[in-house]
């Protein structure tokens, strides 16, 4: 590490492995890099240099994890592994084998370290079990809302809003960037993407609903819809927002917006909030002719039969967005809504630099917090994409604001995992990991209840620090 050459026993020792890509964990102790995904597993991945108290140099081509077994997996990042060596601890000019002490091989010092000593000292956590509940049981206890809301998926198209239940929603993807063309289709079928262990028919809602389509842009998404037991994918233009509406602000369409030229129909309207505009609401069994329909519902059958239906089993849905360079998830049930970070907020004086302000939502007043400041996220964020997430745990609520939310998951149960429990204090924001693939994508999921517990901690630890200033 550095100019330093380090030794271990080689016993300690299960692997030498590449550094793969590491997934920051924000707030987590200075010594802990972040977790990696090694051959499908989640590993916390921990920094050499910050549990000897240095500083840490940057990743090169050279630099490795030496993989240790301790009650969890764990793993110890290093600037390079240099060789499998003998010291001969009982030559004279070797005198005091003792972890920390220099030994001479050659020209060169060498300083014994015991990882496992190093660890439980620092990451006291690892060696402890147990674990708080899910999140679906701090839900059941949560008092619901006195009224049942409406929730759907909001997508932007040709410039206007629309939506569909999120009942009726799988998933949220970005475009591949190569879509298999079907021969003699018709212009709304644009082809099949591979989707797990299934085909996924990929549909232009521009051409259901009658609009002239266009190239995809970057921030296209596919929204996977069902029909009957059949997955289709609609490529809209972006993903706007989750919205939650109360059922009186939700009517049905006037016959006379269903006679144009396109296939689908729409199957209502909902008034936002004061002056904010209409959404219009789309049924999946009404974006296709009747015989479109009862051909896809005959095909989702006959998957079902052959057991082909890659849904089998439990699935949770999680809201993915990004802060930086990183991808974090929250669960959809802990997910007011998604809005747009409005161009103003009004401001709050005195408060500390991660709350942006605040602003009116439904008739409350919302504090909105930036979370890039929050999760150490280097420079500033800017753009249109920018929204905010609303979250309510008891009685409180508030917005958070991200860089973008790129996508909504559909992840089975096998494909989360617990995070490490390395706080000192036992707490931990990020309670579970979704291993998605082999590939090394992890997405650290946020637990609902420590994001706003944090937050409200945070906020007056501020107010007290700017009290104690003032007098």
């Amino acid at each position: 590490m550095g100019e330093t050459r380090f030794a271990v026993p080689a016993g300690d020792i299960a692997e030498v492995c590449r550094r793969p890509k590491i997934t920051r964990v924000p707030h987590a102790p200075a010594g802990l890099a972040g977790v990696a995904n090694l051959r499908g597993a989640v590993v916390p991945v921990i920094s050499l240099a910050g549990l000897l108290g240095q500083e840490e140099a940057p990743a090169t081509a050279a630099s490795r994890l030496l993989l240790l077994e301790l009650d969890e997996p764990v793993s110890v990042a290093v600037d390079e592994v240099g060789a499998l060596t003998r010291l001969d601890t009982a030559s004279p000019h070797m005198a005091g084998s003792q972890p920390g002490h220099l030994h001479v091989q050659g020209e060169a010092a060498v300083r014994l370290v015991d990882l496992n000593d190093l660890l439980r000292r620092d990451f006291a956590a690892l060696a402890r079990h147990g674990r708080r509940g899910r999140l679906a049981a701090q839900a059941t206890d949560a008092p619901g809302p006195t009224a049942p809301e409406l929730v759907f998926v909001t997508f932007g198209l040709a410039g206007q809003a629309y939506a569909l239940p999120i009942a009726e929603v799988g998933e949220v993807l970005a475009l591949p960037p190569h879509i298999l063309a079907m021969p003699r289709t018709d212009a709304a079928m644009l082809g099949v993407v591979a989707l797990r262990e299934t085909l996924l028919p990929v549909v232009s809602l521009r051409a259901l609903l009658g609009f002239e389509q266009g190239a995809p842009d970057r921030d296209a998404r596919i929204v996977v819809a069902r029909v009957g037991d059949t997955r289709v994918g609609l490529v809209v233009d972006r993903l706007q927002a989750i919205l939650r509406a109360p059922p009186a602000t939700v009517a049905p369409v006037p016959a006379v917006l269903n006679r144009g030229p396109g296939e689908a129909r729409i199957q209502s309207i909902c008034r936002l909030p004061g002056k904010a505009g209409l959404v219009s609401i789309l049924s999946a069994e009404r974006l296709f002719r009747d015989d479109t329909v009862t051909h896809l519902l005959a095909e989702g059958r006959q998957q079902t039969e052959l057991g082909l239906d890659a849904d089998d089993g439990a699935q949770e849905q999680i809201v993915v967005f990004r802060l930086g360079q990183e991808e974090y998830g929250l669960p959809v049930a802990a997910v007011d809504e998604v809005l747009r970070l409005p161009a103003t907020l009004t401001r709050v004086p005195r408060a500390p630099g991660f709350i942006e302000g605040v602003m009116n939502h439904r008739g409350r007043v919302l504090p909105i917090i930036e979370q890039r400041r929050r999760f150490g996220v280097a420079g500033e964020a800017a753009g249109s994409q920018r929204r905010v997430i609303v979250t309510t745990i008891g009685d409180r609520q508030a917005g958070f604001v991200v860089d973008t939310v790129s996508e909504i998951l559909s992840v089975a149960a096998d494909q989360l995992q617990a995070t490490p429990e390395l706080a000192a204090d036992g707490r931990r924001m990020f309670d579970r990991v979704a291993n998605l693939d082999m590939d090394g994508r992890i997405i650290l999921l946020v637990d609902p209840q420590e994001l706003l517990d944090r937050a409200e901690r945070d906020l007056l630890a501020a107010l007290d620090g700017a009290g104690a200033a003032g007098s």
